[in-house]
């Protein structure tokens, strides 16, 4: 299905055989993520964490070159700051 993790708004499009990267990311959301994975369509899935940024994004692109058809969610367990700050960092400034 889907390797799901989230990235900024202003961000370069990153090319189709790259590996996500998530240093910067980490640094800016949380220090500690997890990893939810949903087998199916009908799956109400289970997550796995917390772990290190790290340790959450190898686990999901593991999980996503062996079983391609679930759905792997990469997410921030904490995250600091407003919901106008988070925002803000996913939008662009042109909108």
């Amino acid at each position: 299905m889907a390797l799901i993790y989230p990235i900024q708004a202003d961000a370069p499009e990153p090319d189709e055989d790259s590996e996500p990267a998530f240093e910067e990311l980490a640094a800016e959301l949380s220090d500690t993520w997890l990893v939810q994975i949903e087998a199916d369509e009908d799956d109400e899935g289970v997550s796995f964490g917390p772990m290190s940024a790290p340790a959450a994004f190898e686990l999901g692109v593991e999980l996503d070159d062996r079983r391609p058809d679930w759905t792997i969610s990469v997410l921030p367990l904490h995250v600091p700051g407003t919901a106008d700050e988070l925002i803000a960092g996913f939008e662009d400034d042109e909108d």
